[in-house]
């Protein structure tokens, strides 16, 4: 018989708090033990691990996170998928830290105090998608021109705002009491980027992935460079990937005179499959996220049961974008 989604819940809640129990017990009949350094550093770092999963349960979220190479797009498929223009999109990479969104009917911008930042941080209400947008573009770019002269911890920025895929939940075919949230990584740049690295790895392993890749990105270099980087996230998921969908993008710059589209991906998932030590060849979709985005934005982020709330300027302005760019 199946179990709902409430009852495996709870039963997840119920198992995490006695091992909770069990532990503040340990500690209790052995003070001593955990005194010693390394020990109490294992304390800390599970304490901070039990911590998470805890609100995790209480709050459970389905993640969807965006990884890919420099300028692949990533940003402009998260703003397809939530029918706004929240994330940076201007051409170069702008996405140097990590943007989370979740929906919220109220409308919120939380950027979190980091060591020695050069951007502001704190906590806005009552912005609306132009403030919210021009706030976060101004925190990556003061970030991108602050680490040119040395290392900083890559800003935490979270925008609550009304998401498409949680007001249209059969989008995602997401059981009653799950929420969505969306999160937009730092691209992969090279080997030698390891402050990216590290962020990109904590946040995969907790998230459903989609892999954008770039269809100009024709330099073999560069691109086996760029695979290798994406080999790391894998390995750190202990060699998991059916939780990433990989996606070719901005198909539509493909010329007359290219190989098959059939042809660029077959190779692609080949080298794919290669670099990654996959068993099979994955699926790549091939996308075009600027179409999506000008079309979704000018539906909006409402359910489409509903009329849409976009104003008629505005969607004018979007579809004239779409077929000019597109």
């Amino acid at each position: 018989m199946d179990i709902n989604i409430d009852t495996k819940l709870n039963n997840t809640r119920n198992l995490l708090k006695e091992l909770g129990n069990s532990v503040v017990i340990l500690i209790n009949s052995s003070p001593d033990v955990f005194e010693e350094p390394s020990i109490k550093s294992c304390l800390q770092d599970f304490l901070i691990v039990y911590e998470e999963a805890v609100e995790r349960l209480e709050n459970p979220n389905f993640r969807i996170a965006t990884i890919g190479t420099t300028s692949s797009g990533k940003s402009t498929i998260v703003n397809a998928l939530i029918g706004r223009k929240i994330a940076p999109i201007e051409a170069g990479e702008m996405s140097g830290g990590v943007l989370t969104l979740k929906h919220s009917l109220e409308q919120k911008l939380v950027i979190a105090q980091t060591k020695d930042a050069v951007w502001d941080t704190g906590e806005w209400t009552g912005l609306g998608d132009e403030d919210l947008y021009q706030r976060i573009r101004t925190v990556m770019h003061s970030y991108h021109d602050a680490r040119k002269k040395r290392e900083y911890v890559a800003p935490q920025v979270t925008a609550y705002i009304p998401l498409l895929p949680a007001y249209n939940t059969s989008l995602l075919g997401l059981p009653q009491g799950i929420g969505v949230e969306l999160i937009d990584l730092p691209g992969l740049k090279s080997v030698q980027d390891r402050t990216n690295l590290a962020t990109i790895q904590k946040q995969v392993n907790k998230a459903f992935s989609l892999v954008a890749l770039d269809y100009m990105q024709v330099d073999d270099d560069h691109r086996k460079r760029l695979l290798e980087e994406l080999k790391k996230v894998v390995e750190y998921l202990q060699g998991r990937t059916d939780s990433m969908i990989f996606i070719l993008n901005r198909v539509d710059q493909r010329g007359a005179d290219d190989l098959p589209l059939s042809v660029r991906i077959d190779k692609l998932r080949e080298e794919i499959k290669e670099v990654l030590s996959l068993p099979q060849l994955p699926d790549v979709l091939p996308f075009n996220a600027r179409l999506l985005y000008y079309a979704q934005c000018a539906w909006g982020p409402g359910a489409f049961n509903e009329p849409s709330q976009v104003t008629q300027d505005v969607r004018l302005k979007l579809l004239k974008a779409m077929f000019q760019d597109c």
